[in-house]
């Protein structure tokens, strides 16, 4: 499944509440809600933070399968955990065969999002070579949801190229800025922050392919590195900000002018994820090898 599902202090209040939903609250909040035991929901969110590479980066399958495995002895504790019936759904569709359908059940039934189920049957339904129930609940979506922002995720999984899906993206993003409105689609600070990079990444390399590459540094400096957000989303989707940096870094090597060039290394590397790379590498020599391939 596409996940369609991206800390608190005075920092972040201050920062016109654009951040103030984590990942760990989003499933703290949700789990106890079903009634799920506080010792589970302290195992899930440590599970999430373990696993949360593996749809996008993760290829080695014997560690895909060693998750898998977590995944599923926690979900036997309680099948209310929709956290992990979610995770467990998403790896089977972007990384192992297998069918998944009792995961999707589960998922079904105990999700707090309306919409996710939905969405949820209608990703199966892809994966299946059903067209005509994904048609269905594609079709479905705008007459039941009333809500812009489930509608115009709903069309990014049918965006027929890269500018439209592009454009989709950006109007989420835009959309869902404020907290108070990922809090209602329960698309966390770290999942919408994820968005965003991925987002920017797709951007930046495309600007470099049509040979725009001052644009393409200039969009990450003006739009990422200024982006004020708390640590603990960043070492979240740490892999994501290393290969984004690092293809920026690549990037900036291209631009023709010494000044230009310099002034944005200078940049570059007052960046935390450049002085982030540059502790972890200290301490691991392979670090950025093992985040970039």
């Amino acid at each position: 499944m596409k996940k369609l599902f991206l800390i608190l202090g005075i920092f972040l209040m201050m920062n016109f509440g654009v951040y103030g939903f984590s990942q760990k609250e989003k499933i703290q909040e949700t789990l106890s809600k079903l009634g799920v035991k506080q010792a589970l929901i302290d195992e899930t969110v440590a599970l999430d933070y373990e696993i949360r590479d593996t749809q996008y980066f993760e290829n080695d399958e014997k560690i895909i399968r060693e998750r898998v495995e977590k995944l599923e002895k926690l979900l036997q504790k309680d099948e209310r955990n929709y956290i992990v019936a979610q995770a467990l759904i998403t790896i089977f569709e972007s990384k192992i065969s297998g069918d998944y359908k009792k995961y999707l059940d589960l998922f079904v039934k105990y999700t707090p999002y309306e919409y996710e189920k939905t969405f949820s049957k209608m990703m199966y339904a892809l994966d299946k070579g059903d067209m005509p129930s994904f048609e269905k609940y594609m079709d479905e979506i705008p007459k039941k949801y009333n809500d812009t922002v489930v509608v115009t995720l709903a069309k990014i999984f049918v965006a027929k190229d890269f500018e439209e899906k592009q454009m989709l993206t950006e109007k989420v993003l835009k959309l869902l800025k404020n907290e108070s409105e990922r809090r209602k689609v329960g698309v966390s600070d770290e999942e919408y922050y994820f968005m965003k990079l991925t987002y920017y990444l797709n951007k930046i390399r495309n600007l470099f392919d049509k040979g725009e590459v001052k644009q393409a540094v200039s969009e990450y400096l003006n739009n990422i590195v200024n982006e004020s957000v708390s640590e603990e989303i960043q070492n979240y989707n740490l892999r994501a900000e290393v290969i984004l940096y690092f293809n920026v870094v690549i990037m900036n090597e291209e631009i023709k002018e010494d000044l230009l060039k310099i002034s944005n290394g200078a940049k570059l590397e007052d960046t935390w994820i450049a002085k982030k790379i540059q502790a972890e590498t200290e301490k691991d020599k392979d670090f950025l090898s093992k985040m970039v391939n």
